[in-house]
């Protein structure tokens, strides 16, 4: 297993090892799927579909 740095924002230690353990998750998806996922990250409307409660469930119960 490799290890890389990753240059954050963060300074809350509670949230840096939140977004820590996240990113870890990610790491196992291939290059292809992590950046579908950066094009979602940088739609605004993307973003704001994810952060709203309601939108987030609609979007769990088509996928999953």
């Amino acid at each position: 297993m490799s290890t890389i740095s990753i240059k954050t924002k963060e300074t809350n230690p509670f949230k840096l090892q939140k977004k820590t353990k996240l990113v870890q998750e990610l790491s196992d998806l291939d290059n292809e799927v992590l950046e579908k996922l950066v094009e979602l990250k940088k739609s605004k409307k993307a973003i704001a579909m994810v952060t709203d409660a309601q939108s987030w469930q609609t979007i769990k119960e088509f996928i999953m």
